[in-house]
């Protein structure tokens, strides 16, 4: 799923050099990448219906 990003202009002043940088996306994580990070993170991972018991929700 792609994700869309709004910016909001408070100002009418034009865009300078240092703004446009800020703008500037990071390079896309590769599959290995977020594979590794699914591996280091996978203990802290919950069922939904672990987290619904947690928060006495009920499914």
């Amino acid at each position: 799923m792609a994700s869309r990003s709004e910016v909001i202009v408070a100002q009418d002043e034009p865009l300078n050099d240092w703004d446009l940088a800020a703008l500037e996306e990071e390079e896309e994580s590769t599959a290995e990448e977020l594979q590794a990070l699914l591996e280091r993170e996978k203990d802290d991972f919950i069922s939904l219906e672990e987290y619904a018991k947690r928060r006495g929700i009920s499914l």
